[in-house]
């Protein structure tokens, strides 16, 4: 098997990972281990990704040409290909995630069939400019991040963590086709009840129909940041910061969320899954 013989002599150390859903069926992907702590860490296989693998809708995916903003290992961008696109542009910054990719490309024998272009961390449309896709996907940074503390480039995301989702939103309109669509797997903040912050956000940049779904196990904020302090990620102060902010916002909880977008009629609808993602953060 392919695989076998590059991981033997390439990835001896690095993690690999299979994954599976009804459109795709299993394949396998090279990460870094958990344990390779540096900023440009190529993030191992989360329950996220195997939500936005189950979340990919068939009728709109199949013979797409697709956009990945925030490329990674690959994995979604294969799982895209398996599940019946075409052929997918991919946006990445991190050359060692672009390594990683190449690899997991051809391992998976769809070399020929992603294009990997320089991502822009000021301008994420930019090395798309006036191009239009049929399905755009992403898992971009999403961690919400206290200020002053440097992150993992997959993670980092602002205060809210909603920082490059709010940048996909902003003009994700303008690069769909008329029948295209938009689908991102994010954390997002919110109360006890949903993840408003997310809600607003749709509600102010998207003009057609959003559906959000949501895991039904949510996290508390708190939990969540006090880890960068245990992780000396961050300083008590920074993390205490971050807390004050959340609690002047009424944000206390963390979940994990796909949204969908299609042009049309402005609708939104927010729902729970039927399936739960346990232990979202760890490694699949």
């Amino acid at each position: 098997m392919i695989i076998d013989k590059l991981i033997s002599s390439n990835f001896r150390n690095q993690r690999i990972s299979a994954i599976s859903s009804k459109l795709t069926g299993e394949y396998t992907v090279a990460t870094d281990l958990v344990s390779y702590s540096h900023p440009d860490q190529v993030f191992p296989l989360h329950p996220e990704q195997q939500f936005f693998l189950d979340e990919i809708i068939e009728s709109k995916i199949a013979e797409a040409r697709v956009l990945e903003i925030g490329l990674g290992s690959g994995v979604l961008s294969i799982g895209a290909l398996r599940a019946g696109a075409v052929y997918v542009t991919a946006l990445e910054i991190n050359p060692r995630a672009k390594n990683y990719a190449g690899f997991n490309i051809l391992a998976n024998g769809l070399e020929g069939k992603i294009e990997i272009r320089d991502g822009d961390v000021s301008d994420i449309w930019k090395p798309v400019n006036g191009d239009r896709f049929d399905y755009i996907i992403s898992n971009p940074p999403f961690e919400p991040t206290p200020q002053g503390m440097t992150h993992y480039l997959h993670s980092a995301a602002g205060i809210w963590g909603l920082d490059f989702v709010e940048a996909i939103l902003k003009e994700l309109d303008d690069h769909l086709t008329a029948a295209g669509h938009g689908q991102i797997v994010t954390f997002a903040p919110g109360n006890a009840q949903e993840p408003f912050m997310l809600v607003d956000m749709a509600q102010k940049y998207l003009k057609g129909e959003t559906k959000i779904k949501v895991n039904p196990i949510s996290i508390k904020f708190g939990e969540f940041v006090d880890r960068f302090v245990e992780n000396e990620q961050a300083t008590v102060e920074q993390v205490e910061e971050i807390k004050k902010m959340a609690q002047d916002n009424d944000v206390s909880h963390l979940y994990l969320c796909v949204l969908h977008y299609s042009k049309g009629e402005q609708t939104l609808t927010v729902t729970d899954t039927t399936l739960a993602y346990e232990a979202w953060l760890n490694p699949l």
